[in-house]
């Protein structure tokens, strides 16, 4: 069995194949120009400008998302080697996800871009340099209808520089909750590190908390509903010791923009598209 990998050397960005069985082993929100991330982490910006089937996003054999044409997602890795690629049409047998065939050697504090191009069947991601990468970026949109089930693709944590997103975190709700119960548990470890995270910055100048909902349901009683989630994200702050004077703004939008064009109904309230907008976005902002 063949394994190929991603290298970044000063001038150029190579493809390069390794051989071995191990090597494998080890929406509508635009593009906006990523930070540098701290060096403990890796980020990863995964596009896909072009094409007629839906590209499966998988990080060390996990589904990280799923890209339609059009559409980008952003992530962060530990450090080392990882199996990072888009497949096409892997069902039902999922070989692609089973035995992938590229890894990225990912660097602590460096940002990958990595191309999906047009195509029907296994995989064609391709790494890009920044430059020509972001001219096609802005033209696209962040994906936001699945949830990240890849336990290795984190979200990132970006370097303290004037005016930064320094962490950026969703916390995900239940259906029509609002309260700390209503929380989904996976979503209350992710509070517990933006807490940590927030008492061991040195530099943290404001926090800002933004509730959603779905698109279930009447639009003022969303509002309403996401101005709730976003209160009890902030009560659920101070409680775990965050200075109130540091969170700037908490407030409710009501149905986020990941919700338009989903189902309306309460049947589909498991739709992925749904699950996503039932949140709280928390942006922690360096001086």
């Amino acid at each position: 069995m063949k394994a190929s990998c991603f290298s970044l050397s000063k001038f150029t960005l190579i493809l390069c194949a390794l051989a071995g069985a191990g090597a494998s082993v080890a929406s509508a929100e635009p593009y906006r120009p990523v930070a540098a991330v701290v060096p403990e982490q890796a980020q990863v910006v995964m596009y896909y400008p072009q094409g007629s089937v839906p590209a499966a996003v998988y990080v060390d054999r996990e589904l990280q998302s799923a890209l339609l044409p059009g559409e980008f997602t952003v992530f962060c890795v530990t450090p080392g080697a990882h199996a990072i690629e888009s497949v096409f049409n892997d069902q039902p047998l999922y070989q692609g996800k089973q035995n992938p065939t590229q890894q990225l050697p990912a660097e602590g504090g460096e940002t990958y871009f990595v191309q999906i191009n047009p195509g029907t069947t296994g995989n064609t991601a391709a790494l890009e340099a920044r430059p020509q990468a972001e001219s096609v970026l802005k033209g696209l949109q962040k994906h936001t209808r699945l949830v990240n089930r890849a336990s290795q693709a984190k979200s990132c944590n970006y370097i303290n520089t004037s005016g930064v997103v320094l962490i950026q975190e969703q916390v995900l709700f239940r259906f029509a909750k609002s309260d700390a119960a209503g929380i989904l548990p996976e979503s209350r470890g992710k509070l517990d590190n933006v807490v940590k995270f927030i008492k061991q910055a040195s530099n943290v100048s404001d926090i800002q908390l933004v509730g959603f909902t779905d698109a279930i349901g009447n639009r003022d009683a969303n509002l309403r509903l996401s101005e709730a989630r976003a209160s009890t994200v902030r009560t659920l702050l101070i409680e775990q010791g965050i200075k109130p004077e540091m969170i700037n703004n908490a407030m409710g939008q009501g149905v986020a923009q990941s919700a338009e064009g989903c189902g309306t109904r309460a049947s589909q309230q498991d739709a992925g598209c749904n699950v996503n907008s039932r949140r709280v976005d928390i942006l922690v902002r360096g001086n």
